[in-house]
């Protein structure tokens, strides 16, 4: 157990030298060739910023290289990045599986067993996270599997343009009038979900899993102090915990939990003086390899 600590502390020590090693030597390349250019600082700011993100990417995409994809949880390697000294401030990774949420698209989805356990859950979320504002009905009509001619458009509320389909970022929920007061505490619990649409029970919140596995209630006690002494392995882990007696729960719940994640939300902030920027990356993992697929550069909220 000790020489696997030592090489995880080996590997991320390297992984953060090559960032720091990366982010300088980018720097100086672009000073040299800019730094006659006095009069375009904020530009020059908005390269140098784009530079590290880039960089901070190539190292990221290391870590996961190193990273056993069979399972994810709080001991892996992505999930212990630090700050990292840059010139003039810091850069700041975050990292949260798709999985570790609850996913919003799985609301739209044809199967109907998925979509009716998925917006059963959805609406137990919102009542255990005490949401009494965030109206199931809005968000069915963005997502398109609603009735937007419904009375309540007509006659009870100001009628606005809905999107009709899957969410693109998890932003698109500061447009409905139920969430935009609520997005960013919400913001906290969801995500846009991946292909699949089981949740990582290493890393999702114990009201996730009680609004998505309701079977899991009488064992989420046991369950939660389980994973704080060591990240699940395997789904089976779960079937120990439960016990031969409650086969059929755990039967039913199987489709909709696992232990790994495919897809991974990676937001980069750059603290560099008064001026803070945000890099928002959306990587998919394949075994050791992992790619981003998705790059947006916005502000301090949640895209994914």
């Amino acid at each position: 157990m000790n020489r696997v600590k030592v090489k995880k502390g080996s590997i991320l020590i390297t992984a953060l030298v090559v960032i720091s090693l990366c982010t300088s030597l980018a720097l100086f390349i672009h000073e040299k060739s800019t730094g006659s250019y006095g009069a375009v600082a904020d530009l020059q700011d908005e390269y140098q910023g784009a530079i590290y993100a880039m960089t901070a990417v190539a190292a990221i995409e290391s870590v996961f290289s190193y990273d056993d994809a069979k399972s994810d949880g709080r001991e892996d390697l992505w999930n212990s990045i630090p700050p990292i000294p840059v010139d003039k401030g810091f850069l700041t990774v975050h990292i949260a599986p798709l999985n570790a949420r609850f996913p919003v698209n799985a609301l739209s989805q044809d199967n109907e067993t998925l979509r009716e356990r998925y917006e059963t859950g959805f609406e137990k979320l919102m009542t255990l996270l005490e949401f009494e504002n965030a109206d199931f009905r809005d968000l069915e009509d963005w997502l398109g599997t609603g009735n937007v001619s419904s009375e309540r458009f007509d006659e009870n509320n100001t009628p606005y343009s809905t999107k009709g389909a899957a969410l693109n970022t998890l932003a698109e929920l500061a447009y409905i009038p139920a969430f935009e007061n609520n997005y960013k505490e919400l913001s906290k619990y969801l995500s846009i979900g991946e292909s699949g649409y089981k949740i990582n029970i290493n890393l999702a919140p114990e009201e996730v899993i009680l609004a998505v596995l309701p079977e899991l209630e009488p064992y989420i006690s046991d369950i939660l102090s389980a994973r704080e002494e060591e990240d699940f392995k395997d789904v089976s882990d779960i079937y120990e915990i439960m016990g031969s007696s409650a086969q059929e729960e755990y039967n039913a719940i199987l489709p909709y939990f696992d232990v790994k994640s495919s897809m991974f939300y990676v937001k980069i902030e750059l603290n560099v003086g008064e001026d803070n920027k945000y890099y928002h990356i959306l990587f998919r993992r394949s075994g050791k390899s992992a790619k981003p697929v998705k790059y947006i550069e916005g502000g301090n909220i949640e895209y994914y």
